[in-house]
């Protein structure tokens, strides 16, 4: 999975609950420097992000998938709050990519153990 895609999952999943917050825009903004994408690819993305039709994109490699949860779970956690809407979403996503109970908690607990 491209850079571009994954930002642009991350910014679909952020605005799922209708919103995005400063803490996510600000982290995903920060995101998107880091792994070198330009200010249009960004906006690109947040237009599509923002669309009632926007979907996260389950990617094809088991690395792929465990970053883009990964990454989700920091994108959840940027505002505070744990929205019912985001965690809908990252459930069905991880149910999308067959990820066993065992193998998704090992995920949220290296995650959480980075924070």
């Amino acid at each position: 999975m491209s850079r571009f895609q994954l930002i642009r999952n991350l910014l679909a999943m952020a605005a799922a609950d209708g919103s995005l917050t400063q803490g996510e825009l600000e982290l995903l903004s920060d995101r998107a420097i880091r792994w070198g994408i330009s200010e249009s690819e960004f906006v690109m993305a947040l237009d599509y992000a923002v669309r009632p039709d926007a979907e996260v994109e389950v990617p094809a490699g088991d690395d792929d998938r465990r970053e883009l949860l990964k990454e989700m779970l920091h994108v959840m956690a940027a505002d505070g709050q744990l929205n019912e809407s985001e965690k809908s979403l990252f459930a069905s996503v991880s149910a999308c990519m067959e990820i066993e109970q065992d193998e998704l908690n090992e995920i949220i607990d290296e995650t959480l153990g980075e924070a």
